[in-house]
């Protein structure tokens, strides 16, 4: 996912998300215009002390990742072709996976 590390626990389950705050500027500025506080979350910091990222643990904070993800899948699609549903459908029964 573009600009979004995950952590990871023992047994290897994601449990939170470091947030590139350059690539995802707009997401932040959405977060403290709905009243978070900075103060409440964790941030990577860069050699010159200014925030690079935002720790968004997802016990915390899932709502927010919830969001986040939308976003982004969302900005997947937005390059994919558009595809009638005929099509689809067509497609779909031609590889019995629809009955029509």
């Amino acid at each position: 996912m573009r600009g979004v590390k995950f952590l990871t626990d023992d047994l290897g389950q994601k449990t939170a998300a470091l947030v590139d705050l350059k690539e995802h500027s707009a997401f932040w500025t959405e977060v403290l215009e709905a009243g978070f506080e900075p103060t409440e979350f964790q941030f990577l910091i860069d050699e010159r002390g200014e925030k690079i990222a935002v720790l968004l643990d997802f016990e915390k904070y899932g709502e927010l990742w919830e969001d986040l993800y939308d976003i982004l899948t969302t900005e997947s699609l937005e390059d994919e072709p558009f595809v009638p549903w005929e099509e689809v459908k067509r497609g779909l029964a031609l590889k019995r996976k629809l009955s029509v």
